[in-house]
């Protein structure tokens, strides 16, 4: 009787097997949280208890039949394998979702890691010697405009580190290279003011040299006429002496007389000459006080415009406008305000 009250309770356990195989004759949508449970409910609230029940039977089963405990084991066996068969399909469904999700979740990781990594991705847009100052700007505020409060979840905190660190590299590249900008644009400066300097001293040499071609070609063209005059004197000369030996034996005392006269005239041509070489250096004296004088012209000009533009800068420096300091630097310079003068 004993043996058969124990395997009464094997069978109610088997009765129930086709009731729990037909709740669980089903696969539902894993994806879906509603699917997800019901997979995982079935196996929590019919096949676990069941399982339970049959090994607490088997259990209590055992303690009757020291001897039977093998057709007890069979008998168990085979109900648990038909358990075992019935919810192996629901416990691969959820456990694949189980595996999808753990995979879902190490992606969902390395996208957000992979966003934070973008930050130090921005150091590498910049080169320090070519990057512009506006180029390395909109990089800075591209990687500031980025906001780590939103898409990076619960690694915001670490986004927004690596965020600062960009943005500390980033600001102390743009500080380097506007200041390289400032140097080359001084270099620039500093050439263009080289260049316009030369300019002005080549224009300087060129009015000089015109100058002193002028001056040789006055002093070529004085010493020419002097050459000639001088020549012609002597040619005069020459012939008046041939005429005098000509005629020295026909006439002596003629002879005398001419050779007065001719010395007389001789004399009258030295001074001639005397006085014309006078007439060439006072023009060579005029003419080299004239370019002293130009010379000395130019440069009092030079200074006076100078002195004139540092009193109209010094007029401005108490924020008076350029055309109304214009107007007083003339005036005094004018002497229309006898109160104030200019030093030059």
């Amino acid at each position: 009787m004993s043996e058969v009250k124990e395997l009464i309770e094997f069978d109610k356990i088997a009765a129930g097997i086709a009731d729990i195989q037909e709740k669980g004759n089903f696969i539902p949508d894993m994806s879906t949280k509603e699917g997800y449970n019901a997979s995982k409910r079935f196996v929590l609230d019919e096949t676990t208890p069941t399982r339970t029940r049959l090994a607490d039977a088997h259990k209590k089963a055992k303690e009757y039949w020291k001897l039977g405990g093998q057709n007890v084991d069979k008998k168990k066996n085979e109900i648990l394998e038909l358990l075992v068969d019935i919810q192996r399909p629901h416990q691969e469904a959820y456990k694949a979702h189980d595996q999808a999700e753990k995979v879902r979740k190490a992606k969902f990781e390395q996208d957000i890691q992979d966003k934070i990594c973008e930050f130090y991705d921005f150091k590498f847009m910049v080169d320090i010697n070519k990057t512009s100052s506006e180029e390395i700007s909109r990089i800075i505020d591209s990687c500031g405009e980025i906001d780590t409060a939103e898409g990076f979840y619960h690694k915001s905190k670490e986004a927004e580190i690596a965020k600062q660190e960009t943005m500390v590299i980033l600001n102390d590249c743009l500080i380097t290279i506007v200041n390289r900008e400032a140097e080359q644009q001084r270099e620039a400066e500093l050439a263009e003011e080289n260049r316009l300097r030369q300019i002005q001293i080549d224009e300087q040499q060129e009015a000089m040299r015109i100058q002193q071609e002028k001056m040789d070609a006055q002093q070529a063209e004085i010493d020419r006429v002097a050459n000639e005059s001088r020549a012609k004197a002597q040619a005069e000369a020459d012939e008046k002496q041939r005429l005098i030996d000509e005629a020295e034996q026909a006439e002596l005392e003629k002879k005398r007389a001419v050779e007065r006269e001719e010395y007389a005239k001789q004399q009258a041509e030295q001074a001639a000459e005397r006085a014309k070489q006078d007439e060439i250096n006072r023009q060579k004296a005029e003419q080299e006080k004239q370019r002293i004088a130009d010379e000395k012209r130019a440069n009092n000009n030079r200074h006076v415009t100078k002195i004139k533009t540092q009193a109209k800068k010094f007029i401005m420096s108490f924020d008076i406008d350029e055309e109304t300091a214009i107007k007083l630097v003339q005036a005094i310079s004018h002497k229309d305000e006898s109160t104030l003068t200019i030093n030059y």
